[in-house]
């Protein structure tokens, strides 16, 4: 039980680092901060 819970600790855990990546991706790419709030609001309606 407990390393099922581990795995599913780790699997959130990666997730939100690549959710973090992305994000910073698209500050890096976009020209202002309005089209990068865009940006990532459309991230979350995924």
């Amino acid at each position: 039980m407990d390393e099922e819970m581990n795995v599913g600790e780790l699997l959130k855990e990666v997730a939100e680092e690549n959710q973090t990546r992305k994000i910073l991706e698209i500050l890096n790419e976009c020209k202002d901060i309005e089209e990068a709030k865009e940006k990532v609001k459309a991230l979350l309606n995924k």
